[in-house]
C-alpha cells in the first residue's frame, strides 16, 4: 500500500512515481486508480484494461475522468499467442488508446518482441513502453533470440524500454556484472533517451530491498554522464508519461 512505499521513496529521494497495474482484473484497475488519486507522490497511473472489449471506449472514458491516467498496461506474457498484440481486435483497441493520447506498457517475453515491433509500425502514434527489458532469461544467461529481437525493435522511435524487474528476472543471487551484460545491449540500441528506470516494487522484495533494486539497476546501466543519468532516472519517464 502507499504508506509502505512512501518511506522507501523518501530514502532514495524519489519525489514522483508511476503506478502500473498489470493484473487482468477490473476491480484491481479501479483500486489502482483510486489509490493514485489519494496519494500525493503518484504522478500517473497505468492500469490494465481489456482492449478487446466491446465496451472499451466507455471504459477508457470512465478511467479518463481520473487526471492521473496516463496509459494502459497489458500483461502480454500471459498470452500463448506470440502475435496476440497484432490481432485485429487488439489493434482496434490500442488504436482507441492512442486516439486518447494514452500510452501502453507491455509486459512481454522475448517471443512477443517481434509483434511489439509490428505494433509500433502499424500504430506509429502509439507510445509503447517495453517493461523489464523485454523479459530476457537473465538467470540462464540466455542472450538470444532476445538480443536480435531487441536489435530489430530499436529502429521504432515510438518504443522505449524500462530498466526494471532485473533482479526478479535473474532467478539467482544477482550481481551487477551479470546484469550489465544485458543492460549494456539495450543502452547501445536505445540510448538513455529511450530508457527509463522502474523499481518493480513490491515484486522484487523476495530477493532484494527497494534500495538494492534501484541502486543495482543504475549501476548496471553505468557509467553515465549527468545528462544521461537525468534521462534514465526522470527525463524519459517524465516525457513518456507526460508528467509535470
Amino acid at each position: 500500500m502507499p504508506p509502505d512505499l512512501a518511506p522507501l521513496l523518501a530514502e532514495r529521494e524519489v519525489v514522483t512515481t508511476v503506478l502500473v497495474q498489470p493484473l487482468p482484473l477490473a476491480e484491481e484497475t479501479d483500486r489502482a486508480v483510486s489509490l493514485a488519486a489519494g496519494t500525493g507522490f503518484v504522478g500517473g497511473v497505468v492500469p490494465w484494461v481489456d482492449v478487446t472489449s466491446r465496451s472499451l471506449t466507455r471504459r477508457l472514458d470512465e478511467l479518463g475522468a481520473a487526471p492521473e491516467l496516463r496509459g494502459v498496461c497489458l500483461p502480454v506474457r500471459l498470452e500463448e499467442d506470440n502475435h496476440w498484440l497484432v490481432r485485429e481486435d487488439v489493434l482496434r483497441g490500442l488504436g482507441a488508446v492512442a486516439e486518447r493520447g494514452l500510452s501502453v506498457d507491455v509486459l512481454v517475453e522475448p517471443r512477443h518482441l517481434p509483434s511489439v515491433g509490428e505494433l509500433a509500425a502499424r500504430l506509429p502514434g502509439l507510445s509503447i513502453a517495453v517493461c523489464h527489458l523485454g523479459g530476457p532469461s537473465i538467470g540462464w544467461g540466455q542472450r538470444e533470440p532476445w538480443g536480435v529481437y531487441m536489435l530489430n525493435l530499436a529502429p521504432h522511435g515510438n518504443v522505449v524500454v524500462k530498466l526494471s524487474g532485473l533482479l526478479s528476472l535473474d532467478e539467482r543471487r544477482w550481481s551487477v556484472g551479470h546484469l550489465r551484460g544485458f543492460v549494456e545491449h539495450v543502452v547501445r540500441l536505445f540510448g538513455y533517451d529511450r530508457m527509463m528506470l522502474g523499481s518493480d516494487w513490491p515484486a522484487h522484495e523476495d530477493v532484494a530491498t527497494y534500495a538494492e533494486a534501484m541502486t543495482t539497476a543504475v549501476e548496471a546501466a553505468g557509467p553515465m554522464t549527468g545528462a544521461q543519468r537525468e534521462r534514465l532516472l526522470a527525463g524519459t519517464a517524465r516525457e513518456f508519461y507526460r508528467l509535470a
